[in-house]
């Protein structure tokens, strides 16, 4: 797969190119029939398309789709799309995105039972979720490309190639210049995959128990039990073949040595096949680009004072053509060098417009711009070296460069030792003493004993060395000394010698049931000389704990359904013992106040609430009496457990049922609530 120029018109790519060499491009036009897009999907249908002000919220290269039914009579659907859609589902410049998208969502399955779903693009398994009303459901999409706007390339590592088109050896053929008719189902070719029976994958099967029986798509395929099997070969089939190449231009800078005159490079690429490209402007003579394999090049000159305010780059190749207006700005040469001994960054930076003599600055790395002297060396003091500077130009010229380093390496962290945590001990037991935690390149170890009962240490040259506990009460100090760079470093450590205890017995709390997204404290105790507290996550959706090393820890219970479990472990001179408790969250509690919709100016008012009262719980409206119909909006629980969704002009309407339906990501759901229709 491969990625085209981007359109100047919305700042989409001009095209998708898949590995057998076909361009597909976006269409927007309404008035096509074979875009999949009408005049209901702009802001204002009596206008022309226009970006960003009334331009669709999504659009496709590619748009395949296919439909059956199961045993049970409900929909099965499959979405196969490479999407152009933008970061907050409202057309912006900048929040441009293209994904390729995978979606499977089947209803009326058994529960729990395995469902294996094989497509154009790949064989996928599931175990079919329960949908409250006594039937499973499969709830798939997969969408992978940009998020943030731009990236566009991103949507070549998805699933979604080759393309799929027509089958040409099947009446009718597709519409010319076109790979289908979004009107019409039509079986299809394209697919790599080859199923177990050696045949190309170019149908929608689900196979899984009973989803054959009463179907009217079960399946026929010599092999398969059709009970437990439905499929077809029936698509519909959205994508415009490319007619253009496009262009991008990747530079066009000046050089002005003369007062009047210079050069302007320009350097363009597009479609690796032969493509006529040349660049206008004032001041210059249209010129043709050379080149070959997508890149293009030109030198131009240039008369007048000062380069032309714009050049227009076109590919007459394209039609229509293919334009891209752009500012012609300077070429900066530069270096930098960060010396490690003075802490001084030197830049030497030069602009190619030697008569203007723009101002050159340099940011990037936390002190503001700073202004290069006009002999273009800047010397600056700092106490570490950027990884790269971005030196900008007042002429519109930019360069960001690597930092080379010089001088000589920075001194190692010196040695610093660490004798451990103080112990409680009992007589005649074995103790090992513990400097793992000193830090720094050490060379040696050494522990000697400063005070009470005498003992004799065996390994005391090492980081670990170990003792038998007199047999008698006593307080016995220990120093550890380390040497290394920049040392020796000492420090001690207390041992306490007991007579025998018992091993001391953990509780870890009663059990507790709190709302989902509440503050939750662990009330640890425990009977017995402790030495040290622990708390551990056994089970559950990890979180972060507080004071895990206290009798008492704490966390947030995350706004979801679900049972978490910690164990609290207490460690004495007798020994350990562990207990465990289980933390419940109550089920979640959602109530629809209000759901209107308003057909005189298309708009909904949909609200409620819910007693998670975490902000990262999100509803999830949907039209219908189920939640397998289409998704209306996602919205948010505030601070107070409330929620709203209303917007006018939509583009979705209620469906026959009359009904919405709701699920909230803290595992609540409310289905075929009644909506009140309007005029």
């Amino acid at each position: 797969m491969e990625v085209g120029p981007i359109n100047s018109f919305d700042g989409f790519p001009d095209w998708y190119k898949d590995e057998n060499g076909l361009r597909l491009q976006l269409n927007v036009n309404p008035t096509d029939p074979f875009s999949g897009i009408t005049t209901a999907d702009l802001p204002d249908s009596s206008q022309p398309v226009s970006f960003p002000n009334n331009y669709p919220e999504e659009a496709f290269y590619q748009l395949v789709e296919s439909e059956m039914l199961t045993g049970t009579g409900e929909r099965a659907r499959l979405v196969l799309a490479l999407e152009a859609a933008f970061v907050n589902e409202i057309p912006r410049a900048g929040e441009q995105i293209v994904f390729g998208r995978v979606r499977i969502r089947v209803a009326g399955l058994q529960p729990n039972a395995e469902y294996v779903v094989t497509h154009p693009y790949g064989v996928d398994s599931f175990i079919a979720e329960p949908d409250g009303e006594g039937f499973g459901e499969i709830n798939f999409t997969e969408d992978i490309g940009g998020l943030n706007g731009g990236d566009f390339d991103l949507a070549l590592n998805s699933r979604v190639h080759p393309f799929l088109q027509w089958d040409p050896s099947v009446a009718p053929a597709a519409p010319e210049g076109y790979i289908g008719n979004p009107a019409v189902l039509h079986p299809i070719v394209g697919s790599l995959f080859i199923d177990r029976f050696g045949q190309p994958q170019n149908y929608f099967r689900i196979e899984g128990p009973g989803i054959g029986i009463g179907s009217p798509d079960r399946s026929t395929t010599p092999g398969i039990d059709g009970d437990n099997c439905i499929e077809t070969v029936s698509f519909t089939v959205i994508g415009k073949i490319s007619t253009i190449s496009g262009v991008d231009v990747s530079r066009a800078t000046y050089t002005q040595i003369e007062s009047l005159g210079g050069f302007i490079d320009v350097f363009a690429t597009s479609d690796d096949s032969a493509q006529t490209i040349n660049v206008t402007g004032t001041g210059i003579d249209p010129t043709l680009l050379e080149g070959s394999v997508g890149q293009y090049f030109a030198r131009i000159l240039f008369t007048g004072a000062r380069p032309p305010n714009t050049i227009t780059v076109t590919n007459v190749s394209d039609v229509p053509n293919s334009i891209k207006e752009l500012v012609p700005v300077d070429f900066i040469t530069a270096s930098a060098t960060y010396d490690t001994n003075t802490k001084v960054l030197t830049i030497v930076a030069n602009s190619s417009d030697s008569i203007g003599a723009p101002i050159l600055s340099i940011s990037d790395f936390g002190l503001g711009d700073i202004i290069i002297p006009s002999d273009g060396i800047s010397t600056t003091s700092l106490t570490f070296a950027p990884a790269i500077v971005t030196i900008n130009s007042t002429a519109g010229g930019k360069s960001s460069i690597s930092v080379t380093v010089t001088g000589s390496p920075n001194v190692p962290i010196p040695v610093t030792a660490n004798a451990g945590e103080d112990e409680t001990v009992i007589f005649d037991s074995t103790v090992m003493l513990d400097g793992t935690k000193s830090t720094g390149v050490i060379t040696s170890y050494n522990w000697t004993q400063l005070s009470g009962t005498p003992i004799t240490l065996t390994g005391n040259n090492t980081a670990t060395p170990t003792f038998i506990a007199p047999n008698s009460t006593s307080t016995l100090v220990f120093e550890l000394t380390v040497d290394g760079e920049g040392g020796p470093s000492t420090a001690t450590v207390s041992i306490s010698v007991i007579e025998f205890t018992p091993i001391p017995i953990a509780n870890a709390g009663p059990d507790q049931t709190v709302q989902q997204g509440s503050f939750v404290t662990l009330s640890g105790s425990a009977t017995g000389i402790v030495t040290t507290y622990q708390w551990e996550q056994i089970s559950g959706s990890p979180v972060q704990l507080t004071n895990a090393n206290m009798p008492s820890a704490s966390f947030s219970f995350p706004p979801l359904d679900e049972t978490l479990s910690f164990q609290l472990t207490v460690r004495g001179p007798g020994g350990t013992s562990s207990d465990v408790v289980d933390i419940t969250s109550l089920s979640e509690s959602l109530t629809v106040t209000r759901a209107e919709f308003r057909t005189s100016d298309a708009e909904w008012r949909i609200s409620g609430t819910s007693n998670v009262l975490v902000t990262e719980a999100n509803i999830s409206i949907y039209i219908g009496n189920d939640l397998g119909g289409p998704l209306l909006s996602e919205v948010s629980v505030d601070a107070l457990g409330e929620w709203e969704y209303r917007a006018k002009g939509s583009d979705i309407p209620p469906d026959g049922t009359r009904a919405i339906s709701i699920q909230s990501s803290s595992g609540g759901t409310l289905i075929n609530v009644p909506l009140n229709i309007r005029s």
